[in-house]
């Protein structure tokens, strides 16, 4: 490929309060009509559960490179640069840095935490706490699950796994995870009722209580003025703790704010140990490409399905109409990652 369109290390200053220049964190723009190469600054950020924690603090990992897409938008591949970590000391019950997406809103880059519900403004290799959210209509004092973020109509949806609260051998317990956050640039936030919503999703493929549909990855686009879903767990089965990890999706969903005319779309064959933890347009490509991210978390020995779970994550590349550009590419051996944005670290971090 020969690239003519370069972003990775180009920068904006704004001048702070004590006159030192420093860069803007910017959401990556690239013209949809123009007809070269494309070389795009990509950052991944890792959940690694009870890993996340050294002897004094708590820590995630964010790994950074550069996508490439050729002219003719049909092949790519990923160069990974480097890695920086991300560290605090804010916990809950000893969990903490288990982040799970990663999102630019009014120039920070941002991330969630999926264990104590705190969204963070990533920066100078900390993680400094904005909005903090307890889960389901906001009267419990549990955190918030947060899975997955997106922006529309300039405000931060903030969503959770988008199923029954189930036992671990799926006794139904409540609908908190099927409540969502929506944050405004101020930080004020709302609560909306998505259940309605996440119950009209899964039927369309044939889902019913007690089988479920896990959301991990979720956006709005602009460009469709639809909602695109890919789930990381669905099956027709009662869930169940011990063997939830073989119940990985290969679909794309999208649907309309009535969630009345889903369209389903599979994405590559099925591996039921891998699903979708988080996921991008590229830009440019007017939100008809996807970057994502699949994870896997398999018991070394299945005889015992809690104990010593092996990670692994995948990059892939494919059109929303279901054509693959990249098939699944193995990432860092034993890693989680559960977050992915078309982010410059030079300027962010």
């Amino acid at each position: 490929m020969r690239f003519s369109i370069v972003f990775l290390f180009g920068s904006i200053l704004y001048v702070n309060g004590n006159g030192t220049k420093r860069p803007v964190c910017e959401v990556i723009q690239v013209d949809p009509d123009n007809n070269s190469d494309m070389l795009l600054p990509l950052a991944i950020i890792t959940d690694m559960d009870s890993k996340s924690k050294n002897s004094h603090s708590w820590y995630s990992t964010m790994k950074y490179g550069a996508l490439a897409f050729s002219q003719n938008r049909t092949s790519s591949f990923i160069h990974w640069l480097g890695s920086v970590n991300i560290t605090s000391n804010l916990n809950f019950n000893q969990k903490s840095m288990e982040m799970s997406d990663l999102k630019i809103y009014r120039n920070r880059l941002l991330s969630v935490d999926d264990k104590i519900g705190v969204v963070y403004w990533l920066r100078n290799g900390t993680a400094i706490p904005w909005v903090i959210a307890s889960t389901g209509d906001g009267t419990s004092s549990t955190p918030f699950k947060g899975e997955w973020m997106t922006i529309r109509n300039d405000e931060l949806y903030l969503g959770s796994s988008g199923h029954e609260v189930v036992t671990s051998s799926g006794e139904y317990i409540n609908d908190d995870e099927m409540f969502i956050r929506v944050i405004s640039p101020n930080g004020a936030m709302r609560t909306e009722d998505w259940t309605a919503r996440f119950v009209k999703l899964r039927r369309s493929v044939g889902i019913h209580f007690p089988g479920y549909m896990i959301h991990e990855a979720v956006h709005w686009s602009d460009v469709h003025k639809k909602w695109f879903f890919l789930p990381r767990y669905s099956s027709k089965a009662p869930f169940d703790a011990a063997s939830a990890y073989e119940t990985g999706a290969n679909i794309l969903l999208s649907s309309s704010d009535c969630f009345c005319d889903t369209k389903v779309v599979h994405i590559g064959k099925s591996e039921p140990h891998r699903g979708f933890s988080a996921f991008q347009f590229i830009p440019g490509t007017r939100d008809e490409i996807i970057v994502a991210l699949k994870t896997s978390e398999v018991p070394a020995d299945p005889a015992k399905p809690f104990e010593n779970k092996q990670f692994a994550t995948w990059i892939t590349i494919f059109r929303i109409d279901g054509t693959v550009i990249l098939e699944d590419v193995s990432l860092d051996e034993g890693i989680k990652y559960e977050g992915i944005e078309f982010a410059n670290v030079f300027q962010c971090l």
